[in-house]
């Protein structure tokens, strides 16, 4: 692991797992509930992943947030992490148990819900802003709890990195399909290289019980006017997000606090996405079930 200034006091980690030997949620949210900036960034890890191993890729995305911040930002010193217990105890584990660990994405969201609901920030004219970014099934996690999350409060952002979540559940009147308004703001970073996504995570959902579909975070923006903006990785593979520095920079650019402009952070707008191909199982038999 990292050892170094981006590592988080115990006051700054959000925990939903019971203690780093178990893999059961906890019965509330251990983490701060009074925060003392007017803003929260909380980032949200994916599938099988250990305590330690998110932590470690945390740390690597906050250096490169620092790195290319403006440092005079507040949010430099905003950053929280969640911990969620979505890691196996062995290998083969991994590869068989995605589809049961949705449901636990779930509860873990409804839980997250009810922590960002106690959340209380100082008293100023500035409206607290809470920006969420999640990476895999952890984005499937943010979702479920923004369904149960009283959004009046604050502002709202989130940014849905590599997400494991179904075409078919954010379409117009389905159930993940945000309410926007004007205090909220959704984006994609999403890459058609990503192999997991592409050919893991359909039969994934199969045996989860929602269907054989494409992920959001393998074609991007799903439907016109879903999320505010996207953004083509192009050869990021699914575990490339949280140390990328393309990506924390595009986030950065996006919150108005990138220390200099790049022309590779070209906004896009939003696409109609093609109609699924089916998958041969044959091909997908031939890949190992694995998430990061």
């Amino acid at each position: 692991m990292l050892k170094d200034n981006n590592q988080k006091s115990k006051d700054q980690i959000i925990s939903l797992r019971k203690n780093e030997h178990k893999y059961e949620v906890r019965e509330e949210v251990h983490g701060k509930t009074t925060i003392t900036s007017s803003d929260i960034i909380i980032l949200t890890h994916g599938y099988n992943v250990a305590q330690e191993g998110a932590e470690e890729a945390y740390e690597k995305f906050q250096k490169n947030f620092h790195q290319y911040s403006n440092q005079l930002s507040t949010l430099n010193k905003a950053i929280y992490w969640l911990i969620w217990p979505s890691d196996k105890p062995n290998k083969i584990e991994s590869i068989v148990s995605y589809y049961k660990t949705v449901d636990v994405a779930k509860n873990c969201g409804e839980k997250l819900a009810e922590y960002l609901n106690k959340l209380n920030f100082p008293t100023s004219n500035k409206q607290p802003r809470i920006i969420l970014i999640g990476h895999s099934l952890g984005c499937r996690l943010l979702l479920e709890a923004l369904k149960k999350t009283l959004k009046t409060n604050f502002k709202l952002e989130v940014f849905l990195m590599a997400a494991a979540v179904p075409l078919s559940m954010v379409q117009p009147g389905q159930q993940l399909n945000p309410s926007i308004s004007s205090t909220e703001k959704y984006r994609i970073l999403y890459s058609k290289k990503d192999l997991v996504l592409k050919y893991t995570f359909p039969i994934g959902q199969k045996l989860s019980g929602e269907g054989f579909d494409r992920a959001v975070g393998f074609t991007g923006n799903p439907k016109m006017g879903v999320w505010s903006n996207t953004k083509d990785m192009e050869n990021y593979d699914h575990s490339d997000y949280w140390e990328g520095e393309k990506s924390v920079q595009w986030i950065l650019s996006q919150l108005g606090i990138l220390k200099t402009s790049s022309r590779n952070l070209k906004l896009e707008r939003p696409t109609i996405a093609s109609k699924s191909r089916t998958l041969k199982w044959r091909t997908i038999s031939e890949r190992k079930l694995s998430y990061s």
